[in-house]
């Protein structure tokens, strides 16, 4: 099973990892009042037991996470850092766990089931959302917990996600054409410093891919994702079978 947690609530499912496939139906909350750690890991709990799972489950998580701690939480609260995840959820994992960064969940996802990195030896996989998820696959290895998006902007002041992310985009009233013009100025940054082969783009701004893709310039390969909202908890199940394997 698999769980996407974000600052507004958390989708989960049970897939088939090896087909990519969705089992069930996607389950969706909301949080309602608080995004307190008990108060939303009890909710977890209720989902997991309304689908009537027990098993190995991966966790996707907005922030770094260190032996299955979250170190940043930019999105959910200080009181989310070094919070035992683990042990609050031991009544549905079967002793095995595996949170992962949500954006890295998104990436892993897309590799094995989405638009794939076809040989390149260095992939760059953006989240656009709520903040801006960068993810970074070297020769296939995963890089975890990048958060590039936290970067100051090159020009504009402030954090590159607080200009590149959909909700901006939002906030601001801006049309796609304005939108795509800031977003490429953190693209040229962000290839600079990375150097990739490969871009996967991913994230609801991606129902205007047909638009914004004349606007965008790369010398990568830039490609949009595949999957859409079961990217997240689906690259979480996948980290969750691979934990399991292993022990």
């Amino acid at each position: 099973m698999g769980i996407d947690l974000g600052g507004s609530g958390f989708r989960a499912g049970v897939f088939d990892t090896e087909s990519g496939q969705l089992i069930g139906s996607l389950i969706r909350h909301n949080h309602r009042c608080s995004t307190e750690p008990e108060v939303v890991l009890d909710a977890i709990i209720a989902a997991v037991k309304g689908a009537n799972w027990k098993g190995p489950i991966g966790l996707g998580f907005p922030g770094a996470i260190e032996s299955n701690r979250p170190t940043t939480a930019p999105n959910l609260g200080e009181a989310w850092i070094g919070y035992d995840v683990k042990e609050h959820l031991g009544s549905v994992h079967d002793g095995c766990l595996a949170m992962v960064n949500d954006a890295d969940a998104v990436a892993i996802a897309e590799k094995h089931h989405g638009a794939g990195h076809q040989q390149a030896s260095c992939v760059l996989t953006l989240t656009v959302g709520t903040g801006l998820g960068t993810t970074v696959h070297k020769n296939g290895q995963l890089i975890p917990n990048l958060e590039y998006g936290r970067w100051p902007h090159p020009s504009r002041g402030g954090l590159l996600e607080q200009h590149l992310s959909g909700a901006v985009r939002t906030e601001e009233n801006l049309s796609l054409e304005a939108w795509a013009e800031r977003f490429q100025e953190g693209l040229e940054h962000l290839e600079a410093s990375i150097q990739p082969d490969r871009i996967v783009l991913y994230g609801g701004i991606m129902e205007h891919w047909p638009q914004i893709e004349p606007l965008l310039r790369t010398k990568a390969t830039l490609v949009a994702s595949k999957l859409s909202e079961t990217a997240g908890p689906l690259g979480a199940a996948i980290v969750a079978a691979q934990a399991h394997d292993a022990l």
